[in-house]
């Protein structure tokens, strides 16, 4: 069941046959995306919950979310560059909020680029901060990444 995020985009839960589309999202989005197979076994995962955002059977943005213990994380969250500026990754943020409130985790974590300011101001817009900084955990390019958290 999807719910409504505008007139013609609707937001669901992933199936296994979203995979294609999810690699493909993430190799547009990220230089160091997973690779198509990674993610279809990612997906089947029980500790994994993907999501997300289509129209008219087209899907535009998704969001992967793990769920351990009593903490959930942020995997990853992509949205195609034509499909930005639509209030996508707002929406698959907050149903990664009310997925791990039903899981009855105390918290979320992410990891993000230092260099991605758009998505830290996103974050911090849901009440992220960071907590500490990885040297180098980026490939293509090296970079530093940022862990940021927040208590649900």
């Amino acid at each position: 069941m999807g719910t409504e995020t505008s007139r013609s985009e609707v937001l669901r839960e992933a199936a296994e046959e979203d995979a294609r589309a999810v690699y493909e999202i993430g190799a547009r989005c990220f230089s160091d995306a997973w690779r198509e197979e990674t993610v279809a076994s990612d997906m089947a995962k029980p500790h994994s919950l993907y999501f997300v955002a289509e129209e008219e059977g087209k899907v535009l943005a998704y969001a992967c979310y793990w769920f351990v213990a009593d903490e959930a994380q942020l995997v990853n969250i992509g949205v195609l560059p034509e499909a930005r500026r639509r209030g996508l990754a707002a929406r698959l943020v907050e149903a990664g909020f009310a997925a791990a409130r039903a899981r009855g985790m105390a918290s979320m974590y992410l990891e993000v680029r230092v260099s991605n300011l758009s998505a830290q101001a996103l974050y911090r817009k849901y009440g992220f901060a960071v907590q500490a900084l990885r040297r180098g955990v980026y490939d293509l390019p090296r970079e530093d990444g940022y862990i940021m958290a927040r208590s649900l």
